[in-house]
C-alpha cells in the first residue's frame, strides 16, 4: 500500500511524504504506483525548475528512492509566488485523492496533518 502524508501549517501545504508500493500489479506494470509517482514528480519538478534551475545541490529539499519521496516546500515571501506554489501543491493533492478514490484505500491512503 502507498501511504501519503500531506503536511499543513495554518492550512497551507508545506510538504509531503509518499512511501510504499500499491501492490496492484507487478513492478513496472503497476498503474497506481505510476500515477502516484507521476503526480509527486510533477509537483517536485515544478519546484525544482522554479527554485533551482541550475540544479545546485541542496537548493530544494526532497528525497526520492524506490517507493519513497519526501518533499519540503521552499520558503518565499512573494505573495504571488506563494499563490502559484499553493496551486501546484493543491492540484497534486487533488490528483492523489482522485487515484485513491478511483482505486480504493486498499492501494492508496492519504492523510493530511497539521505540523
Amino acid at each position: 500500500m502507498i501511504h501519503v502524508s500531506i503536511w499543513l501549517k495554518d492550512k497551507r501545504i508545506v510538504g509531503f511524504e509518499i512511501k510504499g508500493h500499491a501492490g496492484y500489479a507487478d513492478k513496472g506494470y503497476d498503474i497506481i504506483c505510476s500515477a502516484v509517482s507521476a503526480i509527486g514528480y510533477t509537483a517536485v519538478g515544478y519546484f525544482e525548475n522554479k527554485y533551482n534551475p541550475q540544479r545546485m545541490k541542496d537548493k530544494i529539499s526532497y528525497i526520492e528512492m524506490d517507493g519513497y519521496m519526501k518533499f519540503t516546500r521552499p520558503k518565499t515571501t512573494d505573495s504571488n509566488e506563494i499563490l502559484k506554489d499553493d496551486a501546484v501543491l493543491e492540484a497534486m493533492v487533488l490528483g492523489l485523492k482522485q487515484v485513491e478514490y478511483s482505486y480504493g484505500s486498499k492501494f492508496v491512503r492519504i492523510k493530511e496533518e497539521e505540523v
